[in-house]
């Protein structure tokens, strides 16, 4: 039975919940997704503090007695300035108290110990207020978060070394095919070098799992169920072998690991024969066809999903978007069509150009592609300059 994208889709999701909260150092935690949400210890910045080099002041006089200085990484002064006193400062120091302001050096006039302002000074002006970016206790990242070198700095500033984050998803990858053979081989006829196991090794990794690779393993399915009983993973990753031919064996080994099939064929091109179902210790099996441009197309709609729910991301899935069609696009009846292209902007439009490769087998096609175009099933031709939606799986130039 072929089973909607969509129904597909909402299978993958509702089996899989973020896996167990574990505590991670800031320097090991990029690309993480928070568990507990980070609260500030102190307030940031500890003090007000100068935005510029020149002289903190009481606005009021233009005439003031210089009766010290203070630099970044001083610590704030025990006494106040009085009226008609200025302090030299400098960017990033403590404001001393008695002053509400801060003067730039370009605007004042220096003789000995005598300051003259070239104009008004304003209260408040050229400050960091305490506290202006975060105040103690305050959340200032919740759960849900993505940390990246912004969040991770932020992280620091709040005065923490640690983070509790989400696990990150172990994926046991196995490719299968008798006609394959490892990289770096000399095929003989009729063999062909394994692709599948770089790419998708790389989008596993990309996507925030570890990756374990168990090798190539023949068309035999008690060889293929024995590589993958005993994995220490959360996914059992295979490609090759999802049809439903005499060499295609995928099915049989998830049988053979106290396996429950959830869906085998979904109504999509390219990629329609590809397997997703649950093994032994609750962990989440998809077979990938072989052909390395259905493998890839799979791995983007199903398994990059349940890596992202397992990592704890509230937003899993990629990002899409609408864009003008630039060329023609065949509709297939009953099955959904990812075609691979590329997205440009052109001025305030998002514009898709399909590749000239649409072939499943073609390693060449997903080369340069940062978008598919997601086309309904159904009859007939798509025009040129017809919006379609399109799912981004790289950044745009």
């Amino acid at each position: 039975m072929i089973t909607p994208l969509d129904d597909a889709l909402t299978a993958v999701r509702t089996r899989c919940a973020p896996l167990p909260a574990e505590d991670a150092a800031l320097a090991e935690a990029q690309g993480r997704i928070l568990a507990e949400g980070v609260r500030a210890r102190r307030d940031q910045p500890a003090s007000d503090i100068s935005m510029m080099d020149g002289y903190a002041l009481a606005a009021g006089p233009l005439e003031l007695r210089v009766v010290g200085e203070v630099a970044a990484g001083d610590a704030p002064w025990t006494h106040a300035l009085s009226a008609g006193e200025a302090a030299r400062i400098f960017t990033g120091a403590p404001l001393p108290a008695g002053a509400d302001c801060v003067v730039m050096q370009e605007l004042c006039e220096r003789k000995g110990d005598l300051v003259r302002l070239l104009q008004a000074a304003k209260s408040g002006q050229h400050l960091r207020r305490r506290g202006e970016e975060l105040s103690a206790g305050v959340e200032a990242l919740p759960p849900g978060t993505r940390l990246q070198a912004a969040e991770l700095a932020l992280a620091a500033a709040c005065g923490v070394t640690s983070v509790r984050v989400f696990r990150r998803p172990r994926v046991a990858l196995l490719v299968t095919g008798s006609e394959l053979v490892p990289q770096g081989s000399d095929p003989a006829p009729g063999k062909l070098i394994e692709t599948n196991s770089v790419a998708l090794s790389a989008l596993c990794r990309e996507a925030g799992a570890e990756v374990q690779f168990l090798g190539i393993a023949p068309d035999d399915v008690e060889t293929i169920a024995a590589r993958l009983r005993d994995a220490p993973a959360d996914i059992l990753l295979t490609t090759g072998g999802a049809s439903v031919g005499d060499h295609d064996h995928a099915q049989a080994a998830l049988e053979r690991l106290s396996g429950s099939l959830v869906f085998h064929t979904v109504a999509i091109r390219p990629g329609k024969p590809v397997l997703f179902g649950t093994a032994s210790g609750g962990r989440l099996v998809f077979g990938l066809p072989g052909n390395p441009a259905a493998a890839t197309l799979g791995f983007e709609l199903f398994v990059r999903l349940a890596i992202r729910v397992l990592a704890g991301d509230p937003r899993p899935a990629r990002p899409q978007a609408r864009a003008r069609l630039r060329g023609t696009l065949a509709r297939i009846k009953g099955l959904t069509y990812f075609p691979r292209g590329r997205v440009t902007a052109e001025g305030s439009l998002l514009v898709f150009a399909p590749g000239p490769q649409q072939s499943s087998m073609q390693i060449a096609s997903w080369a340069n592609t940062n978008a598919v175009a997601v086309v309904p099933p159904g009859e007939g031709r798509l025009d040129d300059g017809t919006e379609v939606d399109v799912l981004l799986v790289a950044p745009l130039d």
